[in-house]
């Protein structure tokens, strides 16, 4: 097929994978990671969730949320949260990265030197509204079509059927110039179980779909890219401000101590600590905050 004349003999048993995945821009491998690793991977994003929504709430965040976010958390559209996972980074989550299972099918794609740019989650709660359609990134080219740069991997955490919202795609539109076909191309949504990755060209138009489900829908996400290649506009750091020092949230009663005295000292020090970060984060925000010019003392004596 066209665009895959030259995978490697150790990639050619991908071949049929490879080449709808450059036909249509998107494919499903069949490849899945194991059960244990999905619910490693679900507790931390969950905890992760839990705790930075906490901190939002007690420190009264929710403006800067909505207006900017943070470079590890950010409010893409309403009920829909992109989280950058700092356990994931942990070595043991090595299996998401250098030894993940679908490493050799993006190495097919986009060649040996590829690497991970980007890992984290999207998470979609109960009542989240559908995404206008786009693409993640632009053709490098105006005038050739151009090889995959970059390829998405979609890593479901929990079994996604329609209430849940899968993403929908329109395939065929990574090509150059057909991100609006002229003849309609019909779009799929795919269903898949936890823990199975769907492949997607970074140019291919798509959208997440409404959560019409009761639970949340956590989607991890990794983008790879070539060698030359780095996505600075979808995640440049320059952009958002870190977050805010996380507050661990306060145990539930049953789990608090049962002597009244040891209960309220527990309590006090929460406080305490809340509103320590409250202090740290206003004198950070005045800091931060442009200082009035003062008139020299020259000037001010000659407009006298």
């Amino acid at each position: 097929a066209a665009g895959v004349a030259g995978l490697e003999p150790e990639y050619q048993k991908f071949e049929e994978v490879v080449t709808r995945f450059y036909q249509e821009g998107l494919c499903r491998p069949a490849i899945s990671l194991k059960l244990a690793q999905v619910e490693k991977c679900r507790d931390a994003v969950t905890s992760y969730y839990n705790k930075v929504r906490y901190t939002i709430q007690t420190l009264q965040l929710h403006d800067e949320l909505e207006h900017k976010g943070w470079s590890e958390f950010k409010l893409r559209c309403p009920g829909r949260y992109d989280m950058q996972v700092p356990a994931l980074d942990e070595p043991a989550f090595d299996f998401l990265r250098q030894d993940a299972p679908w490493m050799e099918v993006v190495k097919a794609i986009l060649g040996d030197e590829c690497k991970l740019t980007v890992m984290g989650c999207m998470l979609s709660v109960p009542g989240s509204k559908t995404q206008q359609w786009h693409s993640d990134g632009d053709h490098l080219s105006e005038h050739e079509h151009l090889a995959p740069y970059a390829v998405n991997v979609f890593v479901p955490l929990v079994d996604v059927d329609l209430k849940l919202g899968p993403t929908e795609f329109v395939p065929t539109t990574h090509l150059l110039f057909n991100y609006d076909p002229a003849a309609p191309v019909p779009s799929v949504t795919i269903p898949t179980p936890a823990g199975e990755c769907l492949m997607f060209d970074y140019r291919v138009k798509h959208r997440g779909l409404a959560n019409r489900g009761a639970t949340a829908r956590p989607m991890m996400y990794l983008t790879y890219g070539t060698k030359a290649w780095a996505d600075r506009d979808n995640f440049s750091r320059k952009r958002y401000a870190k977050l805010p020092p996380l507050l661990e949230q306060r145990p539930p009663r049953s789990a608090l101590p049962a002597d009244r005295e040891e209960r309220m000292k527990l309590l006090r020090a929460e406080e305490e600590a809340a509103g320590q970060a409250k202090k740290d984060l206003k004198d950070a925000k005045a800091l931060a905050s442009p200082k009035p010019k003062v008139a020299a003392k020259g000037a001010e004596g000659a407009a006298k």
